[in-house]
């Protein structure tokens, strides 16, 4: 396992605005993180390029930025709506940037219609990403009309019977609905591709970093280990810092990193 981050771990600023991820990549690079989530949702910006037909000079940049700070991208988040639609123009540019860059995970979020609804409405998109040899990565959510048990997620990525659909276990959102995440994790065994790594006080989607909420991380690590899971612990983390001044934005990359390095200490 390796550790790795989410682009906006410090995207959020104190006075609401966000700071896209094509200014952050170089510090989470100096503070010696090598694995990046790419967050596409950055997409549902009007402002950002990824929103206009020039997206490929961003994507161009972010593989120029990856060579030249030696990051692999492991995976992407692909942009989402409230209301579980299939955001579908932008789900399918998601995979181009994805294919362009070499990611070979996209994380989605699952309709709110059940299992069914999900296997019909996604499935042309599984063809979609088999065409360019990426997995969809379903995710676990937590509102209470959102696809939320593991057992339905199985379902639906066993119904696509594809090598290109997986599961990506959001560890906050098991633990607000108060799953026991190491019968969880047995239960998806090699179905799990990816991780939302994030903690909290089983209240909020808090989004902070491991050990700041009430998860016993020790046995969600040894239960990964047991599966033999041998990918990124990816931080889903960008709320822990979002009231620093940006002078101290910085010493939060740094002090998520260090955590990374513990957590990975307890699984070696």
């Amino acid at each position: 396992m390796r550790i790795a981050t989410s682009t906006n771990l410090i995207s959020f600023n104190p006075d609401g605005s966000k700071t896209e991820m094509i200014h952050l990549i170089a510090l989470y690079a100096k503070e010696g993180f090598r694995f990046l989530d790419i967050n596409l949702c950055e997409m549902l910006n009007p402002t950002s390029i990824l929103h206009t037909e020039n997206w490929k000079a961003y994507a161009n940049r972010l593989k120029q930025l990856s060579v030249q700070h030696r990051l692999k991208y492991n995976q992407a988040h692909a942009p989402y709506s409230r209301d579980g639609r299939i955001l579908e123009d932008l789900l399918i540019r998601s995979m181009d940037i994805c294919l362009y860059l070499g990611i070979p995970i996209l994380v989605v979020h699952p309709t709110k219609g059940g299992v069914e609804q999900n296997l019909c409405e996604y499935r042309a998109f599984v063809n979609e990403a088999e065409k360019r040899n990426i997995i969809l990565a379903f995710e676990n959510l937590n509102e209470t009309d959102e696809i939320t048990e593991i057992d339905d997620l199985i379902a639906i990525v066993k119904g696509f019977a594809s090598q290109y659909a997986g599961i990506c276990y959001d560890t906050g959102h098991a633990h607000l609905c108060k799953h026991d995440m190491v019968q969880d994790i047995r239960k998806m065994g090699s179905l799990l591709v990816a991780t939302h790594i994030a903690d909290n006080h089983g209240t909020l989607d808090e989004h902070l970093l491991p050990f700041y909420g009430t998860i016993d991380w020790d046995s969600v690590l040894n239960a990964l280990k047991a599966i033999g899971y041998r990918g990124e612990l990816t931080y889903e983390c960008m709320f822990f810092n979002r009231n620093l001044p940006s002078g101290l934005k910085q010493q939060a990359v740094r002090q998520a990193y260090l955590i990374g390095e513990y957590l990975l200490t307890r699984v070696l």
